[in-house]
């Protein structure tokens, strides 16, 4: 069966009447990810040592403080970039094919992605790095095991927020404030979430729990799409009342108006184009960083 979906991905992908222009952009990702996966190697091998001689020579009691804000970043990579399962299933529902094994193709295929991959190139050397210098076998194995277990809760978390915006932009809000606090030594959330992480590597039966909490959102994941499994039902695109927005304050512009509104148009309706307008809205502000600390010296 795995073999039959492959063979309809595969003639999906070769017969697309876009196909030289799929290959084009497949190459290049392929390349972005070939130089990825290097850096997050490079960045498996030496951040242990880069650490130790430029931080805290415990360099590992410095990873799990900050481990957090990696899952966090981890999650909002994924919700801009990952494809959701309800693209894979679709072209499938015309076929005869049993629900629960699409559902699962359509769910399994997320799960062995480029987003969950690239994270071994990093827990795999750095757990070595760890037993070369000297950590227990058993306990790096337990926080490695914690560690890949959280990846794919992310990866099953983005699939029921991918398509809320208001739900993801939430808890980013809460995640800045969160980071804000901190750098301004309001509030420590780092406190709170750093003997978590090393209980995994302190007593390493405690990764049972995020294996657990993996499983428990997999098996949500398949009964949500399985429960959805119709196009006149969840797989259905929603339906939104049309508003119409002259946006006549841009007519001052004259002939040159036309061209920003309709750019305007397709920031709103994309959501990479408003993260890529909000992330340099945000960068205009980068600065007060080292005013504030400036400040602080003086």
């Amino acid at each position: 069966m795995i073999k039959r979906f492959i063979s309809l991905e595969w003639k999906g992908f070769t017969r697309s009447a876009s196909f030289k222009m799929n290959l084009a952009l497949k190459v290049l990702m392929l390349i972005g990810a070939f130089f990825m996966l290097l850096y997050a190697l490079g960045l498996g091998v030496g951040a242990y040592y880069i650490i130790e001689e430029l931080v805290d020579p415990e360099p590992f009691k410095i990873i799990n403080k900050f481990i957090i804000f990696y899952f966090v970043g981890d999650l909002v990579f994924r919700y801009f970039l990952q494809k959701m399962p309800i693209v894979n299933i679709k072209p499938l529902l015309y076929l005869p094919l049993k629900k629960n094994q699409v559902v699962r193709f359509g769910i399994n295929k997320t799960m062995v992605s480029f987003f969950n991959i690239w994270h071994a190139f990093f827990f795999i050397p750095f757990s070595i790095v760890l037993l070369i210098e000297g950590h227990d076998f058993i306990n790096v194995l337990g926080w490695y095991l914690a560690m890949l277990a959280l990846v794919y809760c992310n990866n099953f978390i983005n699939i029921f927020v991918n398509n809320k915006d208001f739900a993801f932009y939430s808890v980013l809000a809460v995640v800045v404030v969160l980071m804000a606090l901190m750098y301004y030594d309001v509030f420590d959330i780092t406190q709170y979430t750093t003997p978590v992480f090393s209980a995994f590597y302190n007593q390493p039966y405690w990764a049972i729990i995020p294996l657990a909490l993996a499983v428990l959102l997999y098996k949500m994941a398949f009964n949500y799409f399985r429960k959805n499994f119709y196009l006149d039902a969840g797989l259905a695109k929603k339906v939104a009342v049309a508003e119409t927005d002259n946006m006549i304050w841009l007519d001052r512009f004259g002939s040159v108006s036309t061209f920003l509104k309709n750019d305007i148009k397709l920031i709103k309706r994309n959501k990479r184009s408003k993260m890529t307008l909000f992330m340099s809205f945000a960068f205009l502000f980068y600065g007060l960083l080292f005013f504030s600390r400036i400040n602080r010296s003086l």
